[in-house]
């Protein structure tokens, strides 16, 4: 069942984050913490989406595109200060297919850049949640 509430999405936001970390220390170099860590990127967006009463697509594709949802939010991607890339990959580059992989593209990246970059973009998700006010959707 998906979440319905912003408190319900951000609690499955911070499962997964926990879930990318914890992949991410049993076995460093596994795609799958990148993978978990766009999903809690994912669910953060649309905590904040639902906490401010703006629509947002709930599944397809565009359900789980990170750059679109973060547009939607009122975002650009000049907004993040990231000169390695390790947060504006998850825009860029990450998708649902990283599933299928077995290893990161060559992007000059860490798997624990990655990791830390969603840890920031999860701070930065959650304190515009704190900070905006609750509206009635649509």
């Amino acid at each position: 069942m998906s979440p319905n509430t912003a408190e319900e999405w951000l609690a499955v936001a911070n499962q997964r984050l926990a879930d990318a970390i914890s992949i991410y220390k049993h076995q460093s170099n596994s795609i799958g913490s990148v993978y978990m860590a766009g999903y809690a990127i994912e669910c953060s967006l649309k905590a904040l989406l639902q906490k401010r009463g703006i629509p947002y697509p709930k599944s397809g594709q565009e359900g789980h595109n990170l750059k679109g949802l973060w547009k939607q939010s009122g975002f650009q991607l000049a907004d993040i200060h990231d000169p390695k890339g390790a947060q504006t990959f998850f825009f860029a580059q990450w998708s649902t297919d990283l599933r299928y992989e077995t290893e990161l593209p060559d992007l000059g990246l860490k798997v624990a850049e990655l990791i830390e970059g969603s840890k920031k973009l999860q701070g930065l998700l959650q304190t515009e949640i704190r900070r905006s006010k609750p509206r009635p959707p649509k």
